[in-house]
Parts: C-alpha cells; structure tokens; sequence
C-alpha cells in the first residue's frame, strides 16, 4: 500500500511541477517586449466581419473579418527577436451570414469594399485588348475554347451540352472555380452544380452604353456584349478609372475574403 501511496504522491509533485513550470512560462511570455508588443498593437489589424446582404432571390457577399494570433505571430517574431508587421498570423471571422449557407442565392453584385469591378465576356476582340492591357476578366468558355490560353482572364464553364467535358479539361489545366454563370436559361442548371450563382450587375452594348456606361460603381459584374466595340471598352475602362476603381478578377469580387 505505501508503494502506492508513494508512487501517487510522485506522480501529484511532476504534475503539479509541469503545471507550475508552464505557468512560469506562460507569465513570462506576456512579459516579453515583442508579447507586449503584439497585445499592443493588435487591435490596429484587426478588422470586423460584415454580414452578406440578401434581397429576394440575391445576395451581395458579405466580408470576412481578422483577428491577430497572438501565440502563433509571438512564435514567428520570437526567432527574430524583434516586432515585425509581416509575421503578424490572422485568424479568420466569419460573417453570420454568409454565401456558404446561401449557395441558392444569386450574386449580381459584389461588396462594395473591394472598390473595384469586375468583366465578363466572350468577345474575341475584347479579350485581345484585355490581354495586351493586362486587364483581369472573366471569359464563359465552351468545349471550343476551353484550350485557348488566357494570360488574364479566368474560364467560367457556360456550356450546358458538354458541361462535364469541359469541367474535366478546366480541372487537368487546373483552371477550374467555383462560379456559374446565370443566362435567362441557365438558373436552374446552375444550381445543380453547387457553385457560386453569377449574374451581371449590367449588361453593356453598342445601344446602351451611352446611357448605361455611367452607372458603373463599386461591386459592378459588367457582361461586355459581343457587339460593344473596341472604342466603347476603352470608354468603359477610362470611366472605371476615373471613379477610383479597378478592374479585379470575378473570383476575387464576389469573394467574402479581402
């Protein structure tokens, strides 16, 4: 029995020896000047989530907010030996509302916070000016051109006949994401596929765009029809400027991560 009785008594003084220990460590951490440091200054990167907005069948995606890991950037800069801003390890909060729980809801529009647009196209002649530009746009590609190469622009699947054969060739060139493109046709299908619901904010073309082209604003998806011409897309592009604007990847713009 006092075997016993010893063995419990030592094995109560290492746990009680590990548990002070770690408490000793933990208080000196907070103690250290790039701990204090981080405490300091976290709350300056820090930012709120905010929620999506829905309205009948749409949603505009919300944004997802950051907080500073403390222990984890504590960790990084402690092999320095020094407060570095680009140690910092964010983690992720998510909006209560989110796309991820709304995936049967449309997105026409993008969050406001980004400041930017985004394009959508098929238009052969546009996507050549957007490329020699360096201009990022979205192209809905078909069994035709799934293999065309495209330095700037993302491929969206848009054919409904041969939608699997050309998801199977976006994945091999790994090119594929996670957005459909809604035509009036197209709604129902989409759905099926689980992806993200894409919807124009604004469709531009030759007729329109004199009328049109100024209600272009943050969060914009803007479909470039076939028939819109070159000299309007410089127009489009010198008005995106002129609002304070750029033009960003359509994956980026409706996405809720800054």
């Amino acid at each position: 029995m006092n075997k016993y009785i010893r063995a419990f008594g030592i094995l109560s003084i290492l746990c009680f020896s590990f548990y002070y220990t770690e408490k000793i460590a933990l208080f000196m951490q907070k103690k250290d000047p790039i701990y204090e440091t981080i405490m300091t200054l976290k709350s300056e990167y820090e930012t709120n989530s905010l929620n999506a907005y829905i309205y009948d069948n749409y949603i505009i995606p919300g944004v997802v907010g950051k907080e500073v890991n403390v222990e984890e950037s504590f960790r990084n800069m402690k092999y320095d030996g020094a407060f570095k801003e680009e140690d910092l390890v964010f983690n992720e909060i998510l909006p209560e509302i989110s796309l991820q729980n709304n995936k049967d809801k449309i997105i026409e529009q993008g969050n406001k916070v980004h400041q930017a647009v985004a394009l959508i196209t098929q238009d052969e002649q546009l996507i050549t000016y957007l490329e020699e530009m360096g201009v990022s746009y979205a192209v809905l590609t078909t069994q035709d051109t799934v293999n065309t190469h495209r330095e700037h622009g993302i491929k969206v699947n848009y054919d409904i006949s041969n939608y699997q054969n050309v998801e199977k060739i976006l994945k091999e060139n790994k090119e594929n994401n996670d957005l459909c493109y809604i035509s009036p046709n197209h709604e129902e299908f989409c759905k099926s596929t689980g992806k993200k619901l894409i919807k124009e904010t604004i469709s531009l073309s030759k007729s329109n765009f004199p009328r049109k082209y100024s209600q272009i604003a943050s969060g914009s998806i803007i479909y470039l029809e076939n028939n819109l011409g070159l000299q309007y897309l410089k127009l489009l592009l010198e008005q995106i400027r002129y609002k304070g604007l750029e033009v960003t990847s359509l994956s980026k713009l409706v996405s809720e991560s800054i």
